[in-house]
């Protein structure tokens, strides 16, 4: 029994799996990053801000 191979579906798996592997390796890289600014944070020198949907109405209203 004779197997042919699909040459031109294995190329295109192939370049799906690059192309998979590629992007994972970016979110990994990113989550990376993420958790070297968290580690490094320098308390103090950040500002963050918080908004809550209709807290200003609120503060109108009254």
């Amino acid at each position: 029994m004779d197997t042919m191979i699909d040459r031109e579906a294995m190329a295109k798996d192939l370049k799906l799996a690059r192309e998979a592997r590629l992007e994972a390796e970016a979110a990994n890289a990113d989550v990376e990053e993420l958790i070297w600014e968290i580690q490094h944070i320098q308390l103090g020198r950040q500002r963050m801000v918080f908004s809550i949907a209709g807290f200003e109405q609120e503060l109108a209203a009254a």
